[in-house]
C-alpha cells in the first residue's frame, strides 16, 4: 500500500505544479524526484481525471486552470472513510472503481488537503484492522486448536472448506494458511478478505504440510517463471506466494538462496529454520 500512496502523491504534486508553471520533462521529473515512466503514468492519470495539460513545444502546463480545490476537515474526513470502505469492505471489482473515483477527486485538491485525507485513512485502516484482526485470528486459532474444519466465505462471496494451518505476518498484514479440503492442496487468504467463519466437523488427524512456501518480491516476482512442482497460491503486483512440492529440499534451499533478498521462505516452520541456517552459513563463509 505504501508504494500505491507515494505513486498517487506524485500525481498530486505533479497536477499541482503543472497548475502554476510551465516545463519540460526533465524539469518536472527532477522537481518530483521521478523517472521517464513516473512521469507519463501521472500524466495519463491527470488526463483520466478529465484535465487537458497543455504542452506548447518542449512545455507541459495546465496553466488555464486558476486553483485547486481546498477540502475541508469534514471532507477529508469522508474520503478516508471512502477509500477505508473500499479497501476493506467492498468486493474487488467494486473496490478498485470506488478508489478510483476517489482518487480523482483527491488530484484536484490542493496537497495539504491530499495529505490530511491520506493520513485520516492510514489511521482509521490501522485502528479498526487492528480490532478485526484480532477478533478472527482468536476465532480461528480456536477452531485450529480443537482441530475442526471450517467453512470460510471471503469478501468474492466465494466459500472454503478447509482444514487451518497456520498464521504468517508480514508488512502489517496477516495472512492465513490452510488445506483447500475439496482439491488437497495447501491455499493462502489475506485475513482481511475473510468475512465469515462457521465450524464444520471434527478433524481427527491434521496433515503435515510437504509443500515450501516461499514469497519473492519486486521485479522478481513479475518475472519468475513457475518451475517444475510449484503454483501460485497468492499474487498482487510486486508479491508472489508459490508453494514447491519438489522432494529435494536442498536443491530448493540453494536456489532460492540465490534471490537473497527478493524471497523469504514463510512456511513450513521447520523449512523457515532449515533455510535460516543456511543463510547464517552462507554469511559466515564470506566473513
Amino acid at each position: 500500500m505504501k508504494k500505491n500512496m507515494n505513486s498517487e502523491n506524485s500525481v498530486i504534486k505533479m497536477f499541482n505544479l503543472l497548475m502554476s508553471n510551465s516545463l519540460t520533462k526533465d524539469e518536472i521529473c527532477n522537481a518530483l524526484n521521478i523517472k521517464m515512466p513516473t512521469f507519463y503514468k501521472c500524466l495519463k492519470k491527470i488526463k483520466d481525471v478529465g484535465f487537458e495539460v497543455e504542452k506548447k513545444g518542449l512545455y507541459y502546463s495546465a496553466s488555464k486552470f486558476s486553483k485547486t480545490i481546498e477540502y475541508t476537515s469534514l471532507e477529508t474526513s469522508i474520503f478516508a472513510y471512502l477509500l477505508f470502505l473500499a479497501e476493506s469492505l467492498l468486493p474487488d471489482k467494486k473496490n478498485k472503481l470506488l478508489k478510483s473515483a476517489v482518487y480523482k477527486m483527491l488530484y484536484i485538491s490542493d496537497e495539504t488537503s491530499y495529505i490530511e485525507a491520506l493520513d485520516k485513512y492510514k489511521i482509521l485502516k490501522q485502528k479498526i484492522n487492528d480490532d478485526t484482526f484480532k477478533e478472527k485470528i482468536e476465532l480461528l486459532q480456536k477452531y485450529k486448536d480443537a482441530k475442526y474444519a471450517l467453512k470460510i466465505t471471503i469478501r468474492s462471496g466465494r466459500e472454503y472448506v478447509l482444514t487451518p494451518i497456520d498464521f504468517h505476518w508480514e508488512n502489517g498484514k496477516v495472512y492465513f494458511y490452510f488445506m483447500d479440503n475439496a482439491i488437497r492442496k495447501r491455499k493462502v487468504l489475506p485475513i482481511e478478505k475473510i468475512v465469515k467463519i462457521v465450524p464444520e466437523s471434527k478433524i481427527q488427524k491434521i496433515s503435515e504440510a510437504k509443500e515450501t512456501i516461499f514469497e519473492l518480491y519486486g521485479r522478481l516476482a513479475k518475472i519468475y517463471v513457475l518451475k517444475e512442482n510449484e503454483r501460485v497460491i497468492d499474487s498482487c503486483p510486486n508479491r508472489l506466494v508459490i508453494a514447491n512440492g519438489s522432494c529435494d529440499k536442498e536443491v530448493l534451499f540453494r536456489r532460492l538462496l540465490r534471490y537473497d533478498e527478493l524471497c523469504k521462505i514463510l512456511f513450513s516452520k521447520e523449512d523457515v529454520e532449515i533455510f535460516k541456517r543456511m543463510i547464517e552459513k552462507s554469511l559466515d563463509n564470506i566473513s
